[in-house]
C-alpha cells in the first residue's frame, strides 16, 4: 500500500470520458433508405398521478365558527341566571336547557380550535375524473352534538305534553337512530358511482327516521297535550311546530353540501349555525318564558329529587339506601 503515498497527480486538465451508448432489448429496428438500421431509444411517458383538491373552510367559515360559539355562550348566561332564580322544583326545563346550550357551545368552540374535522372524498364526474380526487372537509364534531342535543330538546317537547314514557322513549331513540345513520351518509367515501349510492341510501334512512319522530309527536303528542292546560299546550303546539319547520333545513342544507357538494364548506358553516342558533337559543327562550309553572305539571320535580336527605329511612340506611346509624338523632 506503500505506492499510494507517493501517488500525485500529474495534470490538472480533467481525464477525458466517454459515453457509451447502449442499445434497448431487441432494437428499435427503425430502417432507413439504403438498409441502414438505427437503434434509437424508446419514447417512455411518465405514468399520470392524480391530482388532490381540498375543499376547505376559509377565513369566512372559521370566522362564523367563532361567531356562533359567541351567540351561544352569550346566550347561556341568561340561562343559568334564570336557572337560579327559579324554585329548584321548577329546574327541569331550565335544567334540559342549560345542558343543550352548553353542549352546543363546546361544539362550535371544538370546531373553531381546528377539533373534530376530518376530510372525505367525495364525487368528481368531470373530464378526466380519475386523475382529480376531490376531499371534502367534514366537521363531525356537529354530528356529536346533535347526538346529545336534540333528544334533549325531544324530551322538552314530550315532558311539555305530557308524552307517555313509552312514546318518550320511541322519539328519544328514533332520534339517536337518525343521527347516526345521517353520520354514517357523511362519512361514506362518495367519490365512485357505488359509494354515491351507499351515501343516499343511509340518507334515505335517516329520513325516514325523522319521519317517524314528528309522526308520533304530531300525533300521540297533540294527542296527550289535550289534557294539559291551554297555555301549555298553545306552547307545544308552537314549540313543535317551529322546531319541525326549522328540522327540515338540516337535510336540505346536507344534500346541497356534504350530498351533492354543491355549496361550500363556509356556506355550509353559516347555513348550520344559523339553523343551530334558531333551534336551540330560539327554543330554549321560548319554553323558559312562555311556559308556566304547574304544581301538577310533568315537568315538576319531586322533593326527593331535588332536596338532600333530611332524615334516615325505616331501615337506618338512609332515604337514598345508603349507610347511616340508627342511633343518630
Amino acid at each position: 500500500m506503500d505506492f499510494l503515498a507517493d501517488f500525485r497527480p500529474t495534470s490538472i486538465h480533467p481525464v477525458p470520458t466517454t459515453t457509451i451508448s447502449i442499445d434497448p432489448p431487441g432494437g428499435t429496428h427503425t430502417h432507413h433508405p439504403g438498409g441502414h438500421q438505427s437503434h434509437l431509444p424508446l419514447p417512455t411517458q411518465p405514468f399520470p398521478t392524480a391530482d388532490i383538491h381540498l375543499i376547505h373552510s376559509t377565513h369566512v367559515g372559521h370566522t362564523a365558527l367563532w361567531v356562533i360559539f359567541a351567540l351561544f355562550t352569550i346566550g347561556l348566561v341568561p340561562v343559568l341566571f334564570l336557572t337560579v332564580r327559579t324554585e329548584k322544583r321548577n329546574r327541569y326545563f331550565h335544567g334540559i336547557s342549560s345542558l343543550v346550550l352548553i353542549i352546543a357551545m363546546m361544539s362550535y368552540l371544538a370546531m373553531a380550535t381546528g377539533l373534530g374535522v376530518t376530510y372525505v372524498p367525495v364525487s368528481y364526474h368531470g373530464a378526466a375524473g380519475s386523475l382529480h380526487h376531490y376531499f371534502r372537509q367534514l366537521y363531525w364534531a356537529r354530528y356529536v352534538d346533535w347526538l346529545f342535543t336534540t333528544p334533549l330538546l325531544l324530551l322538552s317537547l314530550s315532558s311539555l305534553a305530557g308524552l307517555s314514557p313509552a312514546s318518550t322513549l320511541a322519539v328519544i331513540l328514533s332520534d339517536i337512530f337518525m343521527i347516526v345513520t345521517g353520520f354514517f351518509s357523511a362519512i361514506t367515501p362518495a367519490r365512485w358511482a357505488g359509494g354515491e349510492r351507499a351515501q343516499w341510501a343511509w340518507f334515505g334512512i335517516s329520513s325516514f327516521a325523522f319521519l317517524l319522530i314528528w309522526g308520533i309527536l304530531f300525533t300521540n303528542g297533540l294527542q296527550a297535550a289535550q289534557n294539559r292546560p291551554r297555555n301549555t299546550k298553545g306552547l307545544f303546539t308552537l314549540l313543535s311546530a317551529m322546531t319541525f319547520v326549522l328540522w327540515i333545513g338540516y337535510p336540505i342544507v346536507f344534500g346541497i353540501t356534504e350530498g351533492a357538494n354543491k355549496v361550500g364548506v363556509d356556506a355550509e358553516i353559516i347555513a348550520y349555525g344559523v339553523l343551530d342558533v334558531a333551534a336551540k337559543l330560539g327554543f330554549t327562550y321560548l319554553l323558559l318564558f312562555l311556559h308556566t309553572h304547574d304544581e301538577n305539571g310533568p315537568w315538576t320535580l319531586p322533593d326527593w329529587w331535588v332536596e338532600s336527605p333530611t332524615r334516615h329511612g325505616p331501615d337506618g340506611r338512609g332515604v337514598y339506601g345508603s349507610l347511616g346509624n340508627r342511633d343518630r338523632d
